[in-house]
């Protein structure tokens, strides 16, 4: 089994805490995994790692990882994005993972952050390939009309409707940025592990937003992308770990007949 793990991680506000954070977690994870990398060690200014940019993403694997140049990717946060050759006794698998800021605290970053991610995958290439983490995409999922963005307004019948403008922007440019990560990458062989194995009728969900104690939506946020020779046969929410506050978000645990 290709055994890894992807996580999202926070260097927080201040120096002291940020290096001791991240030992922190790299020492929880050493005992089950021999190599860790972390996309925030790759910024060579770390006085940028504040505010919304203190967040990054880590791979853990117990095989042999060589990190990629994050700046292939023309994103506005390198640190929201880590890539990495992956080799076992097969072949080499090219992973990448990525955390897309929040729309609703980052506004048109997520949108660049998306374009970009689509701009560098959406090639052919018989390379074996993974793209996971954390979306912040799509706003609903209908068996009619498959994925929902959140450029669009369901109405009361229940179809949903593209907004003119959104955001102070262009509602079609929101629309498409996520869009092509949820379905365009399939033309460059990219599939959606989890929808690949249970169809959209199945409900799902990685995420509550959560008011005053009460739930307001339930989003699946948390998305695993792959090629189809990577043969997924099984892909779960671990929803208990969210629910005893291991995360805020549903781990996505993907098994592969390799």
């Amino acid at each position: 089994m290709f055994n890894l793990l992807q996580k999202n991680i926070n260097y927080g506000e201040k120096s002291i805490i940020e290096y001791s954070l991240i030992n922190i977690i790299r020492k929880k994870l050493s005992p089950s995994y021999a190599n860790i990398v972390d996309s925030l060690e790759l910024v060579q200014d770390k006085s940028v790692l504040v505010g919304p940019r203190r967040y990054g993403v880590l791979i853990a694997s117990n095989y042999n990882i060589q990190t990629l140049d994050p700046k292939l990717f023309d994103i506005p946060w390198q640190e929201r994005i880590l890539s990495a050759n992956i080799t076992h006794s097969k072949e080499t698998i090219e992973f990448h993972t990525a955390y897309i800021p929040p729309g609703s605290t980052n506004r048109w970053k997520k949108i660049e952050t998306l374009e970009g991610i689509y701009k560098r995958l959406a090639v052919q290439t018989d390379t074996k390939r993974i793209l996971c983490g954390d979306f912040n995409t799509p706003q609903d999922e209908l068996v009619k009309y498959g994925a929902v963005t959140f450029a669009q307004k369901i109405n009361k019948i229940g179809v949903p409707k593209l907004k003119e403008s959104f955001r102070g922007g262009s509602g079609k440019r929101w629309d498409e940025g996520e869009r092509k990560i949820l379905e365009g990458l399939r033309k460059y062989n990219l599939i959606d592990a989890y929808r690949h194995i249970h169809s959209i009728p199945k409900k799902a969900y990685s995420f509550e937003f959560v008011r005053k104690g009460k739930v307001v939506s339930q989003r699946r946020f948390d998305h695993f992308f792959c090629s189809k020779e990577c043969y997924p046969i099984s892909a779960e929410y671990l929803d208990k770990l969210r629910k005893n506050k291991l995360s805020d978000h549903s781990p996505l645990v993907v098994q592969f007949k390799y």
